[in-house]
This record gives structure tokens, sequence and C-alpha cells, in this order.
């Protein structure tokens, strides 16, 4: 049950599913009931208004991770909402429990959502075992996994503010928007920066606290709001102003962000809404701060400035309101049921007509067995080892490269993005970004063989290095004959595999904290040598066959000689001979 303070007039209703990523991967939709009714009710709890009846909600595979939008033609004045579960799904961690969660519920007068902030009970079932994670008041916060109210906008070259870098996190930021003349808001709306590269974590530069200030155009500044806030990741962050009338509004932001104790401090924003009713007083108006850091470049040639943050655009897009925003995302919906319903059609006719080609390729097949057997049997033999082998070697590289460390990324960032400051969960999230996007570069690099951009094969090898290895004291030397060296398509990608699953063993196992990497190329052979000081590895385990098993099998594709020189405390070389 949701309850706001007073009566209102309600048009709209949004449900947003609950996500939770777990050893099998994403669940786009945890703890959504097979069946609920959503009901609109007075101060007294009594139901007015039946606005939805759902059944067979996971029926259709495209609604996976969509919100449920619900219209109301007829605006109810109501003072709350129901969601009364009527089938539970069941629990995929233990037998026989059953969950009911959402993300977030939204109730709209016009484009006001009069959600936010409001009461939530719940009665039956026994509260979460992490109250961290899943909490009554997370479902009227505002913040869902859907990611920024934002539309594709390409041509926008501003990304949003940052200031300039603190040593001290608890020094104050401060931001000015003087309106010119007497402006009466209610709210203010922060629109959180986009991480200027895929090793930071969301929420970047978004500080602790927010003090907003007001002054009717004179020396006199008076506190019209404050707010402790933690990390909203890709989420508005509204916070409402009492008194908010004036000619001029300051913002201070301290407990800046800072993820690591040798990182600077920054406060970074995309956009500043002042907000009376549906009015934005800020919109297009100039921006100052005495704590500006100017010129500073974002990827892609884009820019950090402080026109962007009234320019009605975030770190990606042109800025909607909210009810706009999951009104697109329900059309989206609508043409992926669309699009999903046509794909199975046409399947249908495609089998059909396969069926009637492969019943015609049986009759001609047989009158041509006659005169030829052997060499077309053969030809299609191998045609579809070909086609077998070229699907499991790109599925398995996909599946074991990138969907393992993304989903760990999308699970460690929930879990961190629910608490409030730098947390070990975080810095985990970097490295396996970094390795992630690893794995991602070196698949695109051995996919493209013939790029204009391409860069040689033992440099590829050190710039893995250094995104694997950052956190780590690492050496690469190679000589000049191997990094001129190339060798075939099939030995590169075996070569990569090797290499990363080498790395990655060093940092999930061996403790170790330095890495030592060289390469010599001779006349016949390249020689790669790996060493680290980390706890080596015991005698009886290197006896099993499973021990660095990926290792010899990749080792043994490329027909190379492979040693493992170890010992127990004193580190592990491995030494790779690729005949040339």
């Amino acid at each position: 049950m949701v309850r706001w303070s007073v009566p209102v007039r309600i048009d709209a209703v949004a449900l947003v599913p609950a996500r939770r990523y777990d050893a099998r991967g994403l669940d786009p939709q945890f703890g959504m009931p097979d069946a609920f009714t959503v009901e609109l009710i007075d101060a007294a709890g009594a139901m007015i208004a039946r606005i939805a009846e759902e059944q067979e909600t996971r029926a259709h595979p495209a609604r996976a991770g969509h919100p449920f939008v619900y219209r109301i033609d007829a605006p109810v004045n109501a003072s709350g909402m129901v969601i009364r579960a009527q089938r539970l799904s069941e629990s995929k961690d233990v037998d026989g429990l059953h969950a009911h969660a959402w993300s977030e519920v939204f109730a709209f007068a016009g484009d006001r959502n009069i959600a936010l902030g409001a009461k939530v009970s719940g009665s039956g079932g026994t509260p979460p075992t992490s109250p961290w994670q899943w909490r009554a008041d997370y479902l009227t916060d505002g913040q869902t996994p859907l990611g920024l109210p934002e539309l594709p906008s390409p041509d926008h070259r501003n990304v949003g503010w940052m200031s300039d870098s603190r040593s001290n996190p608890d020094d104050a930021v401060s931001l000015l928007i003087d309106f010119k003349e007497p402006v009466e808001a209610d709210h203010i709306r922060l629109i959180p920066a986009g991480k200027p590269t895929s090793d930071l974590p969301s929420g970047f530069g978004f500080p602790e606290r927010i003090v907003v200030e007001m002054s009717d155009g004179g020396g006199l500044w008076r506190n019209v709001a404050s707010a402790d806030l933690r990390n909203p990741g890709h989420n508005p962050v509204e916070i409402a102003l009492k008194e908010g009338r004036g000619t001029r509004l300051r913002l201070v932001a301290t407990g800046l962000w800072k993820a690591f104790e040798t990182y600077p401090a920054f406060f970074a924003l995309s956009e500043i809404e002042v907000l009376g009713g549906d009015r934005n007083f800020a919109a297009g108006l100039p921006v100052r701060s005495p704590d500006d850091a100017p010129g500073i470049i974002a990827p892609g040639g884009r820019y950090w400035s402080l026109a962007s943050l009234s320019d009605g655009h975030g770190p990606d897009g042109r800025l909607v309101p909210v009810r706009e925003w999951i009104g697109l995302l329900d059309e989206s919906l609508i043409r992926s049921k669309q699009i999903h319903d046509g794909r199975v059609a046409a399947e249908a006719v495609v089998a059909g007509w396969r069926r009637v080609v492969l019943s015609l390729l049986v009759l001609l097949g047989a009158a041509g067995a006659v005169a030829v057997v052997i060499l077309p049997v053969r030809y299609r033999a191998r045609a579809r080892r070909e086609v077998e082998s070229v699907r499991d070697r790109i599925a398995g590289d996909l599946h074991d490269e990138v969907g393992s460390n993304l989903g760990s990324i999308q699970m460690l960032a929930d879990l961190a993005e629910a608490r409030s400051g730098t947390s070990d969960e975080m810095k985990r999230i970097q490295r396996i970004a970094a390795e992630t996007v690893s794995a991602v570069r070196d698949i695109v690099w051995l996919l493209r063989p013939g790029g204009q951009h391409r860069i040689a094969t033992i440099e590829h090898l050190r710039e893995t290095t250094s995104i694997m290895l950052e956190s780590l004291d690492w050496r690469f030397d190679a000589d000049d004959a191997a990094c001129e060296a190339e060798l075939t398509e099939e030995r590169t990608r075996h070569l990569f595999l090797f290499f990363r699953e080498a790395l990655h063993n060093i940092l999930r196992h061996s403790g170790a904290s330095r890495v030592e990497i060289a390469i010599r190329c001779g006349d016949d052979q390249l020689v790669l040598s790996i060493a680290d000081n980390g706890c080596g590895i015991e005698d009886e385990r290197m006896d099993r066959p499973a021990t660095l098993s990926a290792l010899r099998k990749r080792a043994a594709a490329m027909q190379a000689g492979f040693e493992v020189d170890t010992a127990p405390g004193q580190g592990v070389r491995l030494v790779l001979e690729i005949p040339r």
C-alpha cells in the first residue's frame, strides 16, 4: 500500500519491475507476481477504482524489464494505491518460497509524480534479511534501474559540468543562478553526470550533501533546503524547497565525490532544473561558479561546461519529463512485442518452406546419389563442421569473457549504489569493468584483422596488461623483433585467450604484488614468459589434470611448447614457445 499526504486527481500509474543479479545473470523482473491488481484508494483505505488486473505477466518474452503503464481516461481523486499480488512467482533461491518485489511505483497528476516520497506499508510475508538492499521506502524514492529520462541527441556536445579538483572532500563547491526577476519555486531536480571513463563507478561526482539557498537580490542568503544524499546512480534527484521565492539561487555541495584515497574530489552534474509546478525557471539561464574547471574535454570530442547545466540535456540526450519517458518505454514495449510476434510468424513460414525445400532436396539427392555420392557428402560434412566451429568459437568467447563479467558488474553496481560512500564492491567493479573492456577490445580486434587502425599484436598485449594489472606492480618487456612479429589469425586468437587466462589466474589466485612479462622473438619461435611473486602452486595440485588445463589447451591449439616453473611461496613462471 502506498499513501500520499492529500487526495490528488491521478491520471496515470506506472509500476517498474525490480532487477536482481546472481550467479545465473540478470533477472529483469525479480519478484514480479504472475497475477496482480492495482487499485486507487481513499483516505480511509477503501477502493475507489480498480485500474489494472494482470494475468500471466511473464507470458510474453518481450515484457522482461519494461514498466507496466496504466493511463486513466477519467482521472480519479485518490489518497493512495494498493498492489495486490494474486499469484506470486517462486523464488529461484529456495524451493517453496515466493517473493513479491517492485523497484518503483509512480502515480502521476500531469507530469508530477505524486507517489514520490509517499509512505509504503505491506501485509503478509516476512521482511527481507538484507534491509539495506530491500526497503519499503525504496519503492517511492524516484530511483529505478531504467536510467535517466533522456532521448538520444547525437549532435549534443556538452555532457555536464565538473568542478575543479579538491584534495579535501569536505570543501564546499557552489553554483549560482540569477533569475533576473522573482520566481516561486517548489523543488529542484539534479541530473547526475555520466561517468567520463568506463572504469569509474556510476554516480560520478555526485556529492553527499546539498544546501540550497535563495536571495531576493541583496547580500542576504536564506536556507530553503538541505539534504543528505546517497549515490543515485543514473537517476534524477529531487529536493523540495521551503519558501522558494527569490531572484537568485545558490547550490552548495559538501561531502564531495572521492572514489579513492589518492583520487581527487569533485562535484559534477549534468543538469539543474529549478521547478515551480511544471515550469523550469533555470532553463537557458547562465550558471556561474567560482569553482569551475574550464576547458575539460570529454571522450568523443565533447565538453564539460557550465552552459550544459541549463541546456535541457543529460549526459547522453535531451531530457524529457519522467511521465513522457515512461510512456515512450511503454510504446517501445508495444513495438518490441510486434517485432517478436512478427519474427515468430516469419520463423514459422521459414520452417514450412524449409520442410518443403528439404523434401525437394531429398528427392534430388536421391536421384543424384547414383552419379555422385562421396564428393557432395564430404563437402556438406566439411561445411557443417566449419559452421559449427565458427558458431562455437564466437558463442564461447562472448559467453566466457563478456557475459560473466557484465553480469558481475551489474550485480556489484546495484549492491554498491544502494550504499553511501566508497566500498569494497566499488573497487571490485572497477577491476571487473576494466577486464570486461579489455575482453571486448580483444574480441573486436581479432574479428577485424584487416582494420585500418589495427595496432600490432605485442602492443595490444601491452595495453591489455595495463588494464588488467592496473592495481599491481608490473613490467612488460618485448624486443624489437617481437614488436614487429605477427602470427596467423588462429594462433593470434589463441595467444590472446592464453594471455588473458594467465593474467586472470594471477589476479584471482596468486596474491601476487608484482608481475613480469617478457616476449622474445627468434627466427623459429616467439617466446612468452609470465612470472609473478605470488603464493605459487603446490606439487600435489600441479599433478591434477584440471590445474592450468585451459592454458594447456590453448598451448596445444597453437602447437606450442608450454612449461610451468613453480613452488609454494615462490610464485609461478609460465613459458610459452610458439612456432612461427
